[in-house]
């Protein structure tokens, strides 16, 4: 039978999908891209914010509007997890519900709608941690895969809901991720990318806080992998150990990905997030013990009590730090975190207004820091024949690189930038046509 599988919001959502996809190919289901030829198909959610539900639910009448008698529609993820058996009543043609933690569970749950059950749920407390056992097909190009090292979050920041649709942080062991990670070597991936909610508090909570130094130390020892990248990293979690260790590693990108949120202290104590003065010191150290180090961050603007000059401020911190990348979101009110009754609620033309400032305002640093790598050469990772990505890009995320000629995917050599081509993206060509490293001889 064919499944079509279609992955809703961010990285650490894809993972969960690519292993829901080893799990059915394991057991003998073939893959369709078209959800029209699907047998099965399967739509993993996500509902962090209300336009990722937005999205979901767009995505879910388009499948339900177009569905065959025949065909089964299993809704999976964070929406299930937050709105239960309402899907049911929203969607009559959906035959599944799975939550966040109980997708391992799909192959039986489609056996029995196989059988002619239907309008199977099967939402839980959300406490799944899968581990390197769990087969897993990966969407990426070969180039980069994603390694998710630990489930869930304990930060309750007042406005997330992924305390409650995720559960609490649990970590993976070291071994384990270690296993997965030399396995994604084996078929070819040339970088890994490490998510969690919270990367930087990887093993906090086993009260094993050197886990992700002695993750980082292994995952360096596996030869066939040459990049590693962090994202998700809390500012509150970082050490001066890890900035050590990042320093002096010749693997570890010199890329951060460090969500900040805010920078006026009225509004991060509303987050409750860390004080802007102790992540303005990171953001100092890093830059200071690694000079070439390219940082990106995450800003909401809008949030209930957001005066003018909580804004002003923001937008004075951001054009004086320069921000390799910027993401900026609107606030959105989520029912049952604490921000939902914080009040004055800011209106929608102000939100908007505000993003719009803030992102103009990225837009014109992050395009002359873009400039002033045009004609210096960087390593370059191959994801397509004609696109790649530097260090100072997280592939999916920020910008890439584009290719005047075709290369094979996961070559990594030396590329000079040649230009910009818009805000984000880079033109780059191979120089003297010496790969520092041969593409894998593996390919997925």
């Amino acid at each position: 039978m064919k499944v079509n599988l279609i992955s809703l919001g961010c990285p650490k959502n894809l993972v969960d999908s690519e292993v829901i996809l080893g799990r059915l190919g394991e057991r003998g289901y073939s893959l369709t891209s078209l959800p029209e030829e699907a047998d099965v198909v399967v739509v993993n959610t996500c509902s962090f914010i209300d336009k990722a539900r937005r999205e979901a639910d767009r995505v879910i009448w388009q499948i339900s509007s177009q569905k065959r008698s025949s065909q089964k529609l299993i809704i999976c993820g964070c929406l299930p997890q937050l709105e239960g058996r309402n899907l049911f009543r929203k969607y009559p043609q959906v035959d599944a519900l799975l939550g966040s933690s109980d997708f391992p569970r799909i192959d039986k749950v489609l056996t029995d709608l196989f059988k002619g059950k239907h309008h199977l749920y099967s939402v839980n407390e959300p406490c799944f941690l899968y581990n390197s056992s769990f087969p897993r097909l990966l969407t990426t190009p070969t180039s980069y895969a994603y390694l998710k090292i630990a489930e869930g979050c304990s930060n309750r920041c007042s406005y997330c809901l992924v305390p409650s649709l995720r559960g609490k942080y649990r970590s993976r062991p070291v071994e384990d991720v270690l296993r997965e990670a030399k396995a994604l070597a084996n078929l070819g991936v040339r970088e890994l990318i490490l998510i969690a909610q919270d990367t930087t508090f990887y093993g906090w909570d086993l009260g094993q806080r050197s886990s992700l130094l002695l993750l980082l130390e292994g995952l360096e020892k596996i030869e066939k992998i040459q990049w590693i990248r962090l994202l998700y990293a809390h500012p509150e979690h970082f050490t001066s150990s890890l900035i050590k260790v990042i320093a002096n590693s010749e693997k570890i990108c010199k890329y951060i990905d460090l969500p900040l949120q805010h920078t006026h202290d009225e509004i991060l104590a509303l987050m409750r997030r860390p004080k802007f003065k102790a992540t303005e010191r990171l953001v100092e150290n890093l830059r200071e013990k690694i000079p070439e180090i390219v940082l990106r961050t995450s800003i909401i603007v809008g949030f209930p009590g957001e005066k003018t000059k909580h804004f002003d401020k923001l937008l004075k911190d951001v054009e004086r730090l320069k921000f390799d990348w910027l993401g900026a979101f609107t606030y959105s009110p989520e029912k049952g975190t604490p921000a939902y009754s914080i009040t004055p609620k800011i209106s929608s033309p102000v939100k908007k207004k505000r993003y719009r400032l803030l992102m103009k305002l990225q837009q014109s640093i992050t395009l002359k820091l873009n400039q002033k790598r045009v004609n210096k050469t960087y390593p370059l990772l191959v994801d397509r024949e004609k696109e790649g990505h530097c260090q100072f890009q997280a592939p999916e995320i920020d910008g890439k690189t584009l290719l005047q000629e075709k290369y094979l995917v996961g070559e990594i050599f030396r590329g000079r930038i040649l230009a910009v081509s818009n805000v984000y993206d880079l033109i780059g060509k191979k120089v003297n046509h010496i790969s520092l490293t041969a593409p894998p001889s593996h390919p997925r």
